[in-house]
């Protein structure tokens, strides 16, 4: 071990130190879950606040689980989700696609 010391940089030193930390804090929360003790949202705590990857959605991201919708109660009061209607292109939008698609193949047959 002694050979690879004089090659670390400081940067990796820190990160080194980093990943101790992480390994550390994981052990805690398998400790304690396999005591079975209550306190596993207490340990918990740690391992989130480290850097890294995430799993899951990012905060802020607009498409949500339909577990959620689906998980209400069929007793629930809670009105059902209405579908927001389908936007429909006005004619003259289309007829704008529609001649700058012609403008493109008329380039590309020119071109040839």
């Amino acid at each position: 071990m002694d050979t690879i010391m004089p090659n670390i940089t400081s940067e990796q030193l820190r990160e080194a130190a980093a990943i101790k930390d992480q390994i550390e804090a994981l052990e805690a929360q398998l400790a304690d879950l396999l005591s079975g003790s209550e306190g596993g949202s207490a340990s918990a705590a740690p391992v989130a606040a480290t850097p890294g990857k995430r799993r899951g959605r990012k905060p802020g991201s607009k498409n949500k689980p339909k577990a959620s919708i689906e998980a209400t109660p069929s007793g629930s009061t809670v009105p059902a989700a209405k579908k927001a209607a389908k936007r429909q292109m006005s004619p003259e939008g289309r007829a704008r696609i529609i001649a700058a698609q012609k403008a493109r193949w008329a380039k590309i047959k020119k071109g040839k």
